[in-house]
């Protein structure tokens, strides 16, 4: 028999709420007894891994490896397309009807997977598929179509994949910039070059003049939080002198450097056995590093730290998702690198960066829509003008001049190689 899955419209990306029909055709050669043919639709987040087996008598480095897999059905819906039949030869098209679900199915128990990992049903997580440092996780949803037939044949089956994105709640254009002081990081470049001897006798005097004092400058970074493929990442720095004393004359800080690393954490975890083995995987990128800036830093001021930094929308820009076995987050970190007369300071920030889905287009704010181009005015014929007509008869005679030198020039270099042969 032959037995396919016909998913209708074109390949897509299915989102929370689309509808999944199609039909299923079975071709037969001979009669068939049908005892059931039925299809479902279904999400399995699979785990696997692997780990040395212990033994007490063995310490070599050849220890033999056990496999663990942990298999969660995320949801599952069934329906029957045929039952107790007898088929003729020939080809047999029974139509299905199924939906995405807003959320997933199965409830767990506080001690099945760990803190970390969600227990209770919540939106579905994208398609994902990624190899870990001992094994594989993935999340896939698809169509199985099965068909049972009377005496000892085995099922028969067929799959089709459906790729899954989840939709955005709040659909931003923009992403928000907050604020982050650094207090931690209070910066006094004027009294590290003090040396021990100085420290000694400020402390022991009490009484340290303004003049020597200098700034203390407090850098404050301005990050988002969340942000969505191809939108822009505001990044920002300003710099705050809270020193209460007079300055006669302040020097302002200069950026030197600013450097943009992104960290990708992914965890999984196989939470049948005992042990409950967990892979986690980190992987670091370096986005953006730009040297000897040179730009100057006001203070109270906010400065752009990257221009057009965008997130790229490619394989690796999952976004952020914790399901059952499966998790995964990302870290934004910032080193910048200050001056100030000759002194540098590297101010670094580390913070948690929630990666949106993608927005489809035909989700997009109705801003973008009604933002047309002006149409161009209509064709009114007018005069010629001479204005700026080109000059044919200068252009003609310096063009038939020198034409004529290299016609000379090259009937000079023929002649010359006739009679030298």
């Amino acid at each position: 028999p032959d037995l396919r899955i016909l998913v209708d419209g074109d390949a897509r990306v299915y989102r929370r709420g689309d509808k999944v029909t199609g039909r299923v055709v079975l071709g037969v050669e001979n009669e068939e007894n049908v005892a059931a043919l039925r299809i479902s639709f279904s999400g399995v987040c699979t785990t696997t891994t692997n780990r040395p087996v212990y033994n007490p008598h063995r310490a070599d480095a050849t220890a033999p490896m056990q496999r663990y897999q942990e298999r969660v059905r995320l949801f599952n819906f069934e329906q029957d397309l045929l039952s107790g039949c007898l088929l003729a030869s020939n080809k047999e098209s029974r139509t299905f009807d199924f939906k995405f679900p807003e959320l997933t199915t199965p409830r767990y128990s506080k001690w099945q997977h760990g803190p970390k990992y969600l227990k209770s049903p919540h939106p579905l997580p994208p398609s994902f598929q990624t190899d870990t440092s001992g094994g594989q996780a993935v999340i896939t949803y698809f169509l199985r179509a099965t068909l049972v037939r009377g005496g000892s044949h085995r099922p028969l089956e067929t799959q089709e994949i459906l790729p899954y994105h989840p939709t955005p709640d709040n659909i931003q254009l923009e992403p928000q910039a907050y604020s982050r002081v650094l207090y931690a990081q209070i910066w006094k470049p004027l009294s590290d070059s003090r040396t021990t001897m100085d420290k000694a006798m400020s402390k022991l005097s009490r009484h340290r003049s303004a003049s020597n004092a200098g700034p203390r400058i407090v850098p404050t970074i301005h990050h988002p939080e969340m942000i969505a493929p191809g939108q822009n990442i505001p990044l920002y720095i300003s710099l705050e002198d809270v020193s209460h004393a007079p300055q006669c004359q302040v020097s302002q800080c200069t950026l030197d450097s600013v450097t943009v690393k992104m960290s990708t954490h992914t965890t999984s975890i196989c939470g049948q056995s005992a042990s409950s083995p967990e892979d986690i995987h980190l992987k670091r990128v370096t986005c953006l590093s730009k040297t000897n800036l040179e730009k100057p830093l006001p203070f109270n001021t906010k400065t752009k730290l990257a221009h057009n930094f965008r997130l790229v929308d490619d394989a690796e820009c999952v976004p952020s998702f914790k399901t059952y076995t499966v998790t995964r987050r990302y870290d934004l970190s910032v080193a910048v690198v200050l001056k100030y007369e000759g002194r540098e300071f590297t101010v670094r920030f580390t913070t948690l960066l929630e990666i949106l889905p993608r927005v489809p287009r035909e989700l997009m704010p109705g801003v973008l829509e009604e933002e047309e181009d002006e149409p161009l005015p209509p064709y009114a014929p007018r005069e010629p003008s001479r204005e700026f007509a080109p000059q044919y008869e200068s252009n003609f005679q310096l063009e038939q001049g020198s034409s004529s030198e290299t016609s000379l020039a090259y009937a000079r270099s023929r002649g010359s190689s006739t009679t030298s042969s």
